[in-house]
C-alpha cells in the first residue's frame, strides 16, 4: 500500500509518503474490505449526486413545460367572453395546448413507471401494416390543419398478403410511432418523411423506419440522443425518445437512429419481434 502526497513531484520518491508492505493474507484482505468499502462509498456518493442533479433538471424542465401551454390555456378562455365572434378560433388554441399538457403528464408518468420497472404491457397479436395505416392517417390529417409543406410517404410494398403479426401492446407502438413521427415533424420544414417496413432476412424481425428530410440529428447530443431530458428543442422535454426506446426493449426490439448519407435528414429505426405469418 502507497500513500501518494503531492502530485506536483515528477520524482516517484518524492511523490509518495508512507509505504506498506506486507505478504500477510489476513492483513491484505483486511486492507483490501477497507479500500473496496471506501471505493463504494464513493461511487454511491456520485450516485445520489447525479440523481439529484437529474431530479432538479426533471422539475425544471416539467414546471416549463407545463407553464407554456398552462399559460395559454388561462389567456385565450379569458379572452371567450370578449370576443364570442372568434371562438372556433380561440377554442382550437386551447384544445391544442390541453393535449401538450395531457401528453407532458403522461410522459411524465410512464418515465416513472419505467424508473420503477412498473410499466406494465398489454400484449396482443395484430398486423402490423394495419396499426401503422391507422397512425399514417392520422398524421396526414395533422398536416394538413398545420399547413406545412411536408408530405408522408408509405411505402407499402410488403403490406398486401399475407399480413405481418406481431404480439405486442398495441398502444404502446402506436406512441413510439407517434413520438418518432413528433420529431421528424418538429425538425422538417418541407420535403417528405418516408415510413418504411420490412422483415428482416431470417424472417423473424418487423423493421420500421422512418426518414425525413428535416435537419438531422445535432451532434452534441447524438450519443446519448434516447436519455432524459436530450432535447434540441425548445418546445420538448427530452422525454419521448426515452420512452420509445424503452417500450421498444421492453418488447424485446431495438431502436437507434443515424443521420442520412445525403446530409439531409436522419433515419429512426427500431424492430419487433414477429410471432408468425398467416
Amino acid at each position: 500500500m502507497i500513500e501518494k502526497t503531492d502530485d506536483s513531484k515528477l520524482d516517484f520518491t518524492e511523490a509518495v509518503g508512507l509505504t506498506i508492505y506486507s505478504n500477510s493474507e489476513p492483513s491484505i484482505v483486511s486492507y483490501v474490505s477497507i479500500f473496496e468499502a471506501l471505493w463504494k462509498q464513493a461511487q454511491l456518493v456520485d450516485q445520489l449526486e447525479a440523481q439529484d442533479k437529474m431530479q432538479k433538471e426533471f422539475i425544471n424542465i416539467a414546471s416549463h413545460g407545463m407553464k407554456t401551454p398552462t399559460q395559454a390555456i388561462l389567456g385565450m378562455s379569458g379572452l371567450l367572453q370578449y370576443y364570442p365572434e372568434k371562438k372556433d378560433e380561440i377554442m382550437e388554441v386551447i384544445r391544442r395546448n390541453a393535449k401538450r399538457l395531457q401528453t407532458l403528464t403522461n410522459n411524465i408518468l410512464d418515465v416513472t413507471r419505467i424508473e420503477s420497472q412498473t410499466l406494465q404491457l398489454e400484449k396482443k397479436q395484430f398486423n402490423i401494416h394495419e396499426l401503422l395505416l391507422d397512425v399514417i392517417k392520422d398524421f396526414t390529417e395533422r398536416i394538413k390543419s398545420d399547413n406545412k409543406n411536408v408530405k408522408l410517404v408509405y411505402d407499402q410494398k410488403n403490406t398486401t398478403h399475407p399480413p405481418t403479426i406481431v404480439e405486442a401492446d398495441k398502444g404502446r407502438i402506436t406512441q413510439v410511432l407517434s413520438n418518432i413521427l413528433n420529431n421528424a415533424l418538429k425538425f422538417t420544414n418541407e420535403g417528405q418523411i418516408l415510413i418504411h417496413v420490412y422483415e428482416s432476412n431470417n424472417k423473424k424481425e418487423i423493421n420500421v423506419s422512418i426518414t425525413d428530410t428535416g435537419s438531422g440529428i445535432n451532434k452534441d447530443i447524438f450519443a446519448k440522443l434516447f436519455s432524459k431530458f436530450v432535447t434540441k428543442s425548445s418546445q420538448g422535454t427530452g422525454l419521448g425518445l426515452y420512452i420509445s426506446k424503452s417500450i421498444v426493449e421492453a418488447h424485446d426490439g431495438r431502436i437507434w437512429a443515424e443521420n442520412n448519407a445525403d446530409g439531409r435528414g436522419a433515419t429512426f429505426m427500431f424492430t419487433l419481434p414477429i410471432v408468425s405469418r398467416t
